[in-house]
This record gives C-alpha cells, sequence and structure tokens, in this order.
C-alpha cells in the first residue's frame, strides 16, 4: 500500500529547472538565432529575444565537436545549474539560447560559468 504522507505528481522545486523552462520547439528556437541579439560572455556565447510569456525559457547547446558525451553532458550540467541559481535575477521574461562552440582551456568551472550567466542575465536587465 502506497504511503499517503508521500506527494503526488511532480514537486515543482523554486530554483528548480522544470521543463516550462525549456526552449525546445524549433519554431521558438529558429526564432531566437534569426532575431535574437548576440551575446559574448567569455567561452560561452549567447542569443537572446524578449518573450511575452510569464518565465524566461533556455536552451544549452554545446558542439560535438567539443568532446566526448560526458563532456558535453558536464558542460550542459554546468550552464543549467548557473542559470537554475540565478535566474530569478532576470525582471523581463527572454528566450535564451546559450551554446559553446569551441573546446574551453582550461576546462569550465562553476564558478566561471555562473560569472558569465550572471553577465549575461545584467545585460538583459539593463537592455543592453
Amino acid at each position: 500500500m502506497p504511503c499517503e504522507c508521500l506527494p503526488k505528481g511532480p514537486l515543482d522545486k523554486p530554483n528548480g529547472f522544470p521543463k516550462r523552462l525549456r526552449l525546445a520547439t524549433k519554431a521558438d528556437i529558429a526564432a531566437v538565432y534569426r532575431r535574437g541579439r548576440y551575446h559574448r560572455l567569455g567561452r560561452l556565447h549567447a542569443k537572446s529575444l524578449p518573450s511575452e510569456r510569464r518565465e524566461a525559457r533556455f536552451l544549452i547547446s554545446v558542439k560535438k565537436s567539443i568532446g566526448t558525451a560526458p563532456e558535453r553532458n558536464r558542460i550542459k550540467r554546468l550552464v543549467r545549474e548557473a542559470i537554475r541559481r540565478g535566474r530569478q535575477a532576470l525582471e523581463q521574461p527572454h528566450d535564451v539560447c546559450v551554446f559553446l562552440t569551441r573546446r574551453p582551456e582550461p576546462p569550465l568551472t562553476l564558478g566561471g560559468v555562473e560569472q558569465e550567466i550572471q553577465a549575461l542575465f545584467q545585460r538583459l536587465r539593463s537592455g543592453a
């Protein structure tokens, strides 16, 4: 018999990264790449487009030439964590594509990625 003390259905953590925050449809992604504003953040790059939605949505893309699947997945986890920690700082929702096109040397760290993502969020807040 299932325990009645456990909640049913998915929990929405206040600082989580649920699916609704992911930019997923081909048309939305194409719109960001076509009309979005480019931001060079250091080793990361981003394109952003203001949105009419209630929350910002994100896409994280890492080229296959960067390394093996575990290396690319680690980079995506770092970027996702940095976004998760700082996304409440955005005042206006945006659709944001964060991408990496070259192998980072030295390897990325969470602190370095957080600095670059915070710089992006600051630019989006200031409209620059």
